[in-house]
């Protein structure tokens, strides 16, 4: 039992050891006196933490974070910020004010992994060298030669892909890895993403980068719940919008007609290019138990009104603003996009459109 507490008591004067704030100084050779800014990084954006003066290229900032984080110092006067993570202990940060991208960062073991990341990506030299003989290919109309280039660089970013990959999933336990897969989540699907941040739950639920790719979930499950409501098969979430006239008209009060849903916008040409096709189909099915809702996109509702009466759309037309909910509910990410939905309100057919819109009426009504 005394050994317990014995080790007990050595657990705890090792905690009350542990430094709770920070101290970063940088000594730059050919620095005066000029204004430094601390930043952090927040939803991929530098935000100031602290400001103070360079004296004789010496400065220093102290304070305290609640877990190590990636902080960039730019000064005045200078395009190359340092970069480097701090957590609570002291850094001293050395090197020349005209060469801030090769600092020397004491103190700082994530630093270091960054470093590596960045010395280790593969191809980064012959990235630049591409896109200089891309340009030149270009300027002398070479398809081949740009063809070529564009297969060499494409195998670069695989291959960059992969590292990247490989040194998240390596480093998955401390902070870097966090901020690499914070870089990495924007360009995962779903599945991929809940992947991703499945690799960091056990160690890093409570870091600020950990709770920023989780918030990158919501609107990515919601678009796939979406996607499911308004697969076919499905019934047509129901939505309540106002009308040209200023009325509210609800999807349900179209219920016993087939009813095609078209999403559409004033400014998008293919929108317009496609209406004189739903002008005909109404034409035709309309006496039949066909009708057309068009919901608009539009924020220029005078540029909408315009567009509805030089398209001759004679049907029900509404318009979604952002704040209606509606575009996301039926998951449009682009326009036109048209639902067609059968006398119950099921979806029956997606995106028909010209004559395979006329052949699928002409199926049901005639």
């Amino acid at each position: 039992m005394k050994k317990i507490i014995v080790a007990l008591v050595g657990v705890a004067l090792l905690a009350a050891c542990q430094p709770k704030s920070f101290e970063i100084t940088a000594t730059l050779e050919g620095g005066t006196s000029e204004r430094v800014i601390l930043k952090h990084v927040r939803k991929g954006q530098p935000a100031d933490i602290d400001t103070t003066e360079m004296v004789d290229g010496v400065f220093t900032f102290t304070g305290s974070i609640d877990a190590p984080e990636l902080f960039v110092a730019a000064i005045d006067g200078k395009k190359q910020p340092i970069v480097f993570f701090a957590s609570n202990n002291k850094i001293e940060i050395t090197g020349n004010v005209e060469q801030l991208a090769d600092v020397t960062v004491k103190g700082s073991e994530l630093t270091d992994l960054l470093n590596k990341f960045n010395d280790e990506l593969p191809g980064q030299k012959r990235t630049q060298e591409l896109k200089q003989e891309y340009q030149m290919a270009a300027m002398s109309k070479d398809q081949d030669k740009m063809g070529l280039l564009q297969e060499e660089m494409q195998s670069i970013l695989e291959d960059q892909r992969a590292f990247f990959k490989k040194y998240v999933d390596d480093n998955a336990s401390n902070e870097c890895g966090l901020f690499l897969a914070l870089n990495m989540a924007p360009n995962l699907d779903l599945e991929k993403l809940r992947e991703l941040i499945a690799k960091f739950e056990p160690t890093m639920t409570e870091h600020v980068y950990f709770k920023e790719m989780k918030e990158m979930l919501e609107p990515l499950e919601k678009f796939e719940k979406a996607q499911a409501a308004t697969a076919e098969g499905a019934i047509a979430p129901e939505f309540t919008l106002t009308s040209s006239n200023g009325e509210e008209v609800s999807l349900n009060s179209f219920k016993g007609k087939y009813v095609l849903i078209d999403f559409w916008a004033s400014w998008c040409q293919p929108c317009r290019q496609e209406n004189p096709n739903v002008v005909k189909a109404y034409d035709e099915f309309n006496a039949k138990g066909f009708e057309v809702i068009s919901v608009s996109v539009d924020r220029d509702q005078d540029a909408w009104k315009k567009a509805i009466e030089e398209d001759g759309l004679t049907w029900t037309q509404l318009i979604a603003s952002k704040e209606s909910g509606v575009a996301e509910a039926y998951a449009i990410q682009s326009i036109p996009s048209t639902f067609l939905l059968d006398k119950e309100g099921k979806i029956i057919a997606k995106n028909l459109r010209g004559a395979a819109l006329e052949e699928k009426l002409a199926e049901l009504l005639n």
